[in-house]
């Protein structure tokens, strides 16, 4: 099966592509090699496990957070980490 990359998390990697020749193209390429940067520094975010104390808006499959109050991602209001197997919030 294969991955959905908007309910499952990945890693981008980030590999610089091949400069324009002509210079005329230059602006889009740093603007397109930029949003790529972006790209992948947003999912290495994403990735990392970070305290939270409210649910991540677009949480995905694979997402560790440390849960702290208020948030109550298990409803027994307990704290630590915890991962989201694609419908709900487990503990570790």
């Amino acid at each position: 099966m294969a991955i959905n990359n908007k309910t499952e998390l990945t890693v981008l990697d980030y590999s610089r592509s091949q400069r324009p020749v002509v210079n005329n193209d230059m602006s889009k390429y740093l603007l397109d090699e930029l949003q790529r940067l972006q790209n992948s520094i947003n999912s290495l975010t994403n990735a990392a496990t970070q305290v939270a104390d409210r649910e991540p808006e677009n949480p995905q499959k694979g997402m560790v957070r440390y849960n702290k109050s208020p948030w109550d991602a298990l409803g027994n209001s307990s704290e630590g980490l915890v991962v989201y197997n694609g419908t709900a919030w487990v503990a570790v």
